[in-house]
């Protein structure tokens, strides 16, 4: 049920806990959620790891993103609150390169990981009214709605909280549904992701909670999402101009779906197991070797992340390792979850002396 929560031996995880995904689609505001979705089974402990810090071109990105927040809203002196930080590696790199003091919420946090920044703190909780004294500059909100099973009841509490003030920014972002859609991204449907948000069913969301939008557009290769609002009113619902778009998507989604996963069945069975690997031991690497049969058989998942190097995939129990363990290893071949870090793996095989197959599922 829980991609991100590697475990430490292969017979622990498969055993892990598993649900049921029933896709659904509202053609009026071009949501994507799943239907099946159970609130009460999923629990965030600190063995929960999605970082993507250890990746070059994913910091790059943070940077860009952070130093674009910090001159925008001139956060120098002032105060950021993370919600659902996860381990604080943005918070941290935010007040850092802004000189704001930061405050991180999330329960999966977990302490001595990574450099410490003076000027930021960490509470193993949700926020809520229980932190009222606080009084936010900035609320930053990343990767954490479309986990909530109401997220319009969330953004509301976000909203509604003591410390809010009519100056206060928000800034949100989620998963690009349309990516997926478009993209036939089928690995980013996970169990603990409810929701699946178009541009516009968060541009809804965000306003039927009472916050005005200040700006919206797309990052990280059109895979997010991203709005900047401040607490407002209550706005009415509108038509989206893409949902027959997005309805034709939807309806097509499901075979081509199906097709995409006996492809790779088939270039599967033409290769020897133990000499493929899949590298990304994140959501998407974990939805492969679970979602294609002959993947369970793999010689391993791949993951820059020290964290989870030494640990097991929930399901399949397949092995994470380490790129430098891969060196003198015959690999014929390389499957790539996310094309975005196409180049970055490749570097990254040619210097350890991996001359494979190189594939972007």
């Amino acid at each position: 049920m829980l991609c991100n929560a590697l475990h430490s031996s292969a017979a622990s995880a498969r055993t892990a806990e598993t649900g049921r995904f029933c896709g659904a689609f509202c053609r009026r505001c071009t949501h994507f959620f799943n239907a099946a979705f159970e609130e009460q089974r999923i629990g965030y402990t600190q063995s929960y790891e999605n970082s993507l810090h250890f990746s070059p071109r994913f910091v790059a990105f943070v940077e860009a993103l952070a130093g674009r927040l910090s001159n925008s809203y001139a956060l120098a002196g002032k105060t950021v609150i993370d919600v659902g930080c996860g381990k604080g590696d943005f918070l941290k790199r935010l007040c850092a390169l802004s000189g704001a003091t930061g405050i991180g919420f999330d329960k999966s946090f977990e302490e001595d990981r990574g450099a410490l920044v003076p000027q930021v703190r960490f509470v193993r909780d949700w926020f809520d009214d229980r932190y009222a004294d606080l009084r936010p500059d900035l609320v930053s909100c990343r990767h954490v709605i479309e986990h909530i099973a109401d997220p319009i009841a969330f953004l509301r509490a976000l909203r509604a909280h003591p410390g809010i003030g009519p100056e206060t920014i928000f800034y949100f972002e989620v998963p690009n549904a349309l990516y997926t859609l478009r993209e036939l991204g089928i690995w980013d449907l996970i169990y603990e992701h409810v929701s699946y948000f178009t541009a516009h069913s968060l541009r809804i969301a965000v306003e039927a909670a009472g916050f005005d939008v200040l700006s919206a557009g797309s990052s990280f290769g059109d895979q997010y999402l991203f709005i900047e609002a401040r607490a407002g009113r209550v706005h009415p619902l509108a038509e989206a101009a893409e949902s027959e778009e997005c309805a034709l998507l939807v309806r097509k989604f499901e075979g081509l779906h199906r097709d995409k996963v006996t492809h790779w069945q088939n270039f599967l069975s033409k290769h020897n197991l133990e000499r493929v690997v899949v590298w990304g031991a994140g959501s998407k690497g974990v939805t492969f070797v679970n979602a294609v049969p002959l993947a369970a058989g793999i010689g391993a998942l791949v993951d820059v992340n020290t964290y989870k190097q030494g640990r097991f995939a929930p399901g399949t129990g397949t092995p994470v390792l380490s790129p430098e363990s891969l060196r003198g290893c015959l690999v014929e071949a390389i499957i790539i979850v996310n094309p975005i870090y196409r180049h970055e793996i490749a570097r990254i095989a040619n210097a350890i002396g991996l001359a494979p197959e190189i594939v972007v599922a």
